[in-house]
């Protein structure tokens, strides 16, 4: 293969692993299934291979890209597609329901992601956008083979974990397509997965969502998968109420058991909704 020209190449800080399998974009594309009333935000277009193959096929689409060497040109690239803005930008600094907004995005009207994660804020990306489910009705993502397999992972299983919880508390989870390192440049050290997680917009799950609430499942998840090989009560009397103390062992004994739990089980072995029970208990103390 030719070196890429200049203006191309990754800046390696960016953590930039362009996907250069055209049979797979193509099969990504497919697995967004774009339709023309769509709303499509994506996520590090870097040379534009998904980005070319969504324009045209949607109602609009925006994408930010991060680096200057590379939104400037896809920019150049994508003049003929009114439909499509390229903004140059760090996703992690802009304001989501904000560029959803400009997007056009509404309740009635939701937008879906696509996008292509860098490895090192990929986990950090999802969490920010699974908040937004008032204004996204589903996200796309390639990561890390071990990001997609935590988000994904049953109860009982060492990849289960708080962002398992987190992502399945508010979406349905679905892994679509494994790839090797091959279909990258440069080439990464691991596979990726291409994942599918469509958001739940239920009263019953929009109570757990939303800024406030996710921080307290935060917080508890947190408190909770503290020690992994101790059990859930040793984990939880540790968790600390607004004023700092910590609740003790008798009130985490009564929260538990009040969420019909065992206080004696491990955190990997209490399902979502195991979980989403405790938070209210927890709510409700």
């Amino acid at each position: 293969m030719r070196d890429t020209p200049h203006r191309f190449r990754p800046v390696r800080r960016l953590g930039q692993n362009f996907l250069i399998n055209q049979g797979a974009a193509d099969t990504i594309v497919a697995a967004l299934r774009p339709r023309p009333d769509d709303l499509v935000l994506e996520i590090g277009p870097g040379r534009g291979v998904l980005t070319h193959r969504v324009a045209g096929r949607v109602a609009r689409l925006v994408a930010i890209e991060i680096d200057p060497d590379l939104a400037a040109p896809l920019r150049e690239e994508m003049r003929v597609s009114p439909s499509v803005e390229i903004v140059e930008a760090d996703v992690l600094e802009l304001e989501l329901a904000a560029l959803l907004t400009r997007l056009g995005a509404t309740r009635e009207r939701r937008a879906r992601v696509i996008a292509n994660l860098p490895y090192s804020i990929a986990t950090t990306i999802i969490l920010r956008l699974i908040d937004e489910s008032t204004l996204l009705d589903d996200l796309l993502v390639l990561v890390q083979r071990e990001v997609a397999e935590r988000i994904a992972s049953p109860p009982g299983r060492k990849s289960y974990g708080g962002l398992s919880v987190l992502c399945q508390a508010r979406a349905r989870v679905e892994t679509l397509l494994r790839l090797r390192p091959g279909s990258f440049r440069p080439i990464p050290k691991v596979d990726s997965e291409l994942v599918r997680l469509t958001l739940h917009h239920s009263d019953v799950e929009r109570s757990v969502s939303g800024v406030a609430v996710s921080f307290t499942l935060e917080t508890l998840l947190r408190a909770a998968f503290a020690q992994r090989r101790k059990t859930l009560l040793n984990n939880l009397e540790r968790l600390r109420r607004p004023g700092g103390e910590s609740i003790g062992p008798a009130a985490a004994a009564e929260l538990i058991r009040g969420a019909g739990l065992d206080p004696r089980a491990r955190p990997e072995e209490i399902p979502v909704g195991g979980f989403l029970t405790l938070l209210r208990a927890l709510r409700a103390l």
